[in-house]
């Protein structure tokens, strides 16, 4: 307590609890004195430069002092009002509370406008003294016996009813009542109907030179210029680093002078592209564009359907594959090009060497889809004549691999990144240069916080080099009826991740998921 200046009810006490601790003396402190700092069983990342201590009066934790490790709590304990300190202060706060005090009105003489006589016309008065009955009974008839007798079926009994005839509706009632406002909250503007010249003279309140060098010189000032002068130096540097009252809006576009009318300030639509057969009630989970062909922009389509909708209709999903559909901007009906998915495409990416290949993440999180794109597809010379050929049918090209089911990811992969062409990273996770100058391994995300590393290149076996080769020579060709190359023949089913990285973080409150990776 005495190295930091935080003694029990001298440097703290009940009434100023809190006190702002350096991050490097705690460092200093933990590096010194080892395991026996007391800041040694919390050591953990800070982003700030002062953490807060607060003085434990009443043991409410089971200890004299606690820290606050979060921001945002640090925040809210010194925002909280503070007991206000000296005569003077004092003085203001009592001259504010008698301001602040609502005052009950004074009872005033009772002033007779005739009200009084309606209330007493309308009041019952006693007009005669009351009656007094007296009723009493023999002592001997009090306990008798009772002697019961069959009733008399002779007497005919009249029981009372009530005749319409007599009955009298109320059509008028005169009562009295007392009016009671209701509370209400209302607003209204001043109508200013006499316009009078008027002035005012005020002088401000100043201090003389005393009481300004006795401010100068206390404590009080001294202890919170000490406490706001590292926060005060972050939003200095914050300001001078990026202007936060900019308006991106009015930057996003000039603003172009209209003739004769208001000008226009949103945005309009510029086209739109439609399939009735294949985009018609689906939600598009990705968007991107191509990186080599101008004007054109792949989309993944998937399904709108809840967990439950999504088994109950499998059987239809197996017949109808999930698309990622090529559209250019001079056809915005037709689609130019279909790519097959295995299951519903949350993100894909074009690899930055080659752009014919293209890398994707599914729904199911177990699947990795690998398309291999050809440059007939997408003549680039000239570019005006994109997409001009006639043709009937949407060429569809199926994929061409996909990941062991048992070793992707458990929830669906939500992003997908190419790794740069300068370098790659080995079974043990250290980057090495790309001799080859060709973007080869990917990187894959999912909710169940696992980031996993892919290599699209074909793994070394030795041993079984030479009875490949002769298994080669003796292989017949099998058909392909779908058409797709063996590019990434040997990644069909059997690829499997280049490393597995866990980053989860379990606590009692919360759990860090990974959403998406940037490189």
């Amino acid at each position: 307590q005495e190295l930091f200046g935080c003694r029990a009810d001298e440097d703290v006490t009940g009434d100023d609890p809190y006190r702002l601790l350096k991050k490097e003396d705690i460092i200093q402190d933990m590096k010194t004195r080892a395991a026996i700092s007391d800041f040694s069983p919390i050591k953990q990342d800070y982003p700030e430069d002062e953490i807060l201590l607060v003085f434990d009066r009443d043991f409410t934790y089971g200890q004299s002092f606690y820290l606050v490790l979060t921001v945002d709590a640090k925040e809210s304990m010194l925002r909280s009002p503070a007991e206000v300190d000296g005569e003077e202060e004092e003085g203001e706060s009592e001259d504010l509370s008698e301001i602040m005090v609502q005052k009950n009105p004074e009872p005033q003489a009772w002033v007779s406008l005739g009200s009084e006589r309606e209330i007493e016309d309308e009041s019952l008065m006693d007009t005669r003294p009351k009656f007094c009955y007296k009723v009493s009974r023999l002592r001997r008839e009090t306990g008798a016996p009772l002697h019961f007798s069959d009733y008399s079926t002779e007497c005919v009994e009249c029981s009372p009813y009530q005749d319409s005839s007599f009955s009298t509706r109320r059509m008028e009632r005169a009562s009295g009542v007392q009016a009671v406002p209701v509370t209400s909250s209302s607003s209204s503007q001043t109508v200013w109907k006499h316009k009078r010249n008027m002035w005012t003279q005020y002088q401000p309140r100043v201090l003389d030179e005393e009481e300004k060098e006795n401010i100068l010189l206390s404590k009080n000032l001294e202890n919170f210029l000490n406490s706001v002068t590292l926060r005060v130096e972050v939003a200095i540097q914050q300001n001078i680093i990026m202007n936060m009252f900019v308006d991106d809006w009015r930057d996003l576009a000039e603003e172009v002078p209209v003739l004769g009318g208001k000008a226009n300030t949103q945005l309009k639509k510029y086209q739109s592209f439609t399939d009735l057969n294949h985009s018609k009630n689906k939600t598009i989970s990705y968007i991107n564009w191509h990186p080599a062909v101008s004007g054109v922009i792949a989309v993944a389509v998937r399904e709108r359907l809840s967990y439950e909708e999504r088994i109950d209709s499998s059987t239809k999903l197996l017949l109808n594959p999930a698309l990622i559909l090529f559209w250019s901007f001079s056809d915005p009906i037709n689609p130019q090009l279909m790519l097959e998915c295995p299951d519903d495409v949350f993100c894909f990416e074009f690899c930055p060497s080659d752009p014919n290949i293209i890398a994707g993440g599914c729904m199911n999180g177990q699947v990795r889809c690998v398309f291999p794109l050809y440059t007939f597809y997408f003549p680039t010379n000239p570019p005006s004549l994109l997409f001009e050929d006639e043709v009937t049918d949407t060429p569809v090209v199926r994929y061409c691999a996909v990941s062991g089911i048992e070793n992707g990811h458990k929830a669906p992969v939500t992003d997908i990144q190419w790794l740069p062409d300068t370098f790659e990273v080995s079974r043990t996770g250290i980057p090495l240069e790309n001799k080859n100058q060709t973007s080869v391994q990917i990187v894959t995300c999912a909710p169940d916080c696992c980031v996993m590393f892919w290599d699209l290149r074909a793994p070394r076996v030795v041993s079984q080099s030479q009875i490949d080769r002769k298994q080669k020579t003796e292989e017949k060709i099998l058909d392909n009826p779908h058409g797709v190359p063996n590019t990434f023949k040997h990644l069909d089913l059997t690829w499997k991740p280049l490393i597995r990285v866990q980053t989860h973080i379990h606590t009692h409150t919360h759990t860090h998921t990974n959403r998406h990776r940037h490189f």
